[in-house]
């Protein structure tokens, strides 16, 4: 496997970014490195692969297990499902910000670990009240809200290593760039997810007891995957004695609301929350069980054909240097992704219904990777963190909102006219961003021009030189 990191084509991603952090200052860790470092160094990037693989088969697993055991064993309302996935989502809301902060000051090996113990802990207690006949909608409440805030700790730590594992890899004489990291840990993301959701699949065969079970076996095989990775680098500001967060935080927010195209991209992630994710949580598994009849291997095909055409998308873009202008390519995906939604208004043939979820899914995969490229690119290297942290806090501040709405309105309208909201309302969304901010017009290269170079604010405190 390491070989075959280095055999990758260099022109593939040449000069790309970490979602986290500048490469210079993961690069001042230090001299040469010694045989025994460098061998650690050789398992380090397999080992976070790992990490991404464990945490997105059990997200995955639970994509399709939870509304499963919702809406298909207690037999919820859409009010109800959307309450639930309203729980799943909220935490990130409150807490992604403080996580994000969290991630540039402690190590991020122990927190991959302690957030990797802790996410087994809601599955298995899940496991043991299925197992036990006592399964209530309010212990599905309580596994969301736990799920949900370890996830929002998690995804920070999580992004901040990867930069420091690719520059000490860099460090050993290995040829790898910084993007092909980044286009591995994306493609682990989505693989693990497919295959956590096949497994999902099975829970009217097997069960969903021990599919919890099994959620909390893998995801608690990351925090033994992330005893390979080096301890992290923590960043101090001098505030960090009096309100240091608080300030971070600011900063941050004062550095999006100043910045046309990054605050362009926050209020285009809100709504793609509020219209998308609340169709995709909520309205899909209605469809599934209310028009099609299907039970856990319906909502297996949906959430494999999307994340499918995802993983698609995302390595056909992985080839490619650079998008000319990656926001009319964003604007144009949502586009179609709402052309797609908005079909599921009418009855059709379930292969057809599966092939418009596939290209909705294409779309997806492109959106993401157009606005994450973006937000990189036009971020300030020395706050990126925390501009990441803010754009986060908008995709997930719109998707509690969405799944509330999309259960309500399913209720009272139906599960197939409930389509028409999201559409429209992303429909309104592109049309917006294309009229009134500069995501249309901007070219690749003209991004970094808002960008502050400067070298980072914080002082970069690294830890010993344990490595283990």
């Amino acid at each position: 496997m390491s070989d075959a990191f280095d055999a990758l084509d260099d022109d593939v991603a040449e000069g790309a970014r970490s979602p986290v952090s500048g490469v210079t200052s993961a690069l001042a860790a230090g001299e040469a490195l010694s045989a025994a470092d460098q061998k650690r160094v050789i398992i380090e990037l397999p080992a976070y692969l790992f990490v991404q693989i464990a945490w997105f088969t059990a997200f995955g697993l639970q994509m399709v297990v939870f509304p499963y055991l919702l809406k298909n064993q207690l037999d919820v309302s859409g009010t109800l499902l959307g309450a639930a996935q309203m729980a799943l989502s909220l935490p990130s809301v409150i807490f992604i910000l403080l996580g994000g902060v969290i991630a540039e000051r402690a190590d991020g090996r122990t927190l991959l670990i302690l957030f990797h113990a802790l996410a087994a802990l809601p599955a298995a207690m899940l496991a043991f009240a299925i197992g036990a006949d006592k399964l209530e909608y309010m212990l599905m409440i309580a596994y969301a809200v736990g799920m949900g805030t370890v996830g929002a700790f998690m995804m920070p730590a999580r992004d901040a290593i990867l930069n420091e594992v690719v520059a000490r890899r860099v460090q050993s004489g290995s040829k790898i760039t910084l993007q092909q990291g980044v286009a591995f840990a994306t493609i682990a993301q989505f693989a693990a997810q497919i295959l956590g959701l096949s497994l999902g699949g099975m829970a009217s065969q097997w069960g969903a007891g021990p599919l919890m079970i099994a959620q909390a076996v893998i995801v608690s095989t990351g925090a033994v995957a992330s005893l390979f990775l080096a301890r992290g680098q923590m960043a101090r500001t001098p505030a960090a004695e009096q309100n240091g967060i608080l300030a971070d935080i600011g900063s941050g927010m004062k550095t999006v609301a100043d910045n046309k195209v990054l605050l362009s991209m926050v209020a285009s992630m809100f709504g793609v929350g509020l219209f998308v994710i609340g169709a995709f949580l909520v309205v899909l598994p209605i469809v599934n069980a209310d028009v099609f009849g299907m039970d856990s291997g319906g909502l297996r095909n949906i959430f494999i054909t999307f994340w499918a055409g995802a993983f698609v998308s995302s390595v056909i873009l992985s080839t490619r240097r650079d998008a000319g202008h990656p926001g009319r390519l964003q604007l144009i995906a949502q586009f179609v992704g709402a052309c797609c939604i908005l079909v599921l208004i009418f009855k059709v043939h379930y292969l057809f219904f599966l092939v418009l979820v596939f290209i909705w899914g294409l779309c997806a995969g492109v959106s993401i990777t157009m606005s994450r490229a973006i937000v990189q690119k036009a971020a300030p290297v020395n706050k990126l963190a925390r501009v990441l942290s803010i754009y986060q806090l908008g995709f997930m501040g719109g998707a509690p909102l969405g799944a509330a709405a999309m259960g309500l309105l399913t209720d009272i309208v139906g599960p197939q006219k409930v389509a028409l909201a999201p559409a429209l309302g992303l429909f309104s969304l592109v049309l917006l961003m294309a009229l009134f901010t500069p995501l249309w017009s901007m070219k690749t290269n003209e991004l970094g021009e808002t960008s502050d170079e400067s070298p980072p604010e914080p002082s970069v405190v690294t830890s010993d030189k344990d490595t283990g």
